[in-house]
């Protein structure tokens, strides 16, 4: 729940924080690449890494669980 308090204290922090000091081409830069990236959601090679990583454990996982009954039995 947000009270005045609260926004005032977001007002006075937001006085102070420092304007970065970049050069035209670079804030043109900066802008245009946010524009570009508003709306898309996440990039999907990043899923990459999390199946591969899935392929590597799942079947140790079950070879795991195999030699465990095994060893039960």
């Amino acid at each position: 729940m947000t009270t005045d308090d609260d926004i005032a204290k977001l007002s006075q922090l937001c006085r102070e924080l420092v304007v970065p000091d970049l050069e035209a081409q670079t804030a043109e830069r900066i802008a245009r690449r946010a524009r570009d990236q508003l709306g898309k959601g996440p990039d999907p090679r990043r899923f990459i890494e999390p199946i591969v990583a899935a392929a590597i454990v799942i079947p140790y996982a079950a070879w795991v669980i195999i030699a465990v009954l095994q060893a039960l039995r």
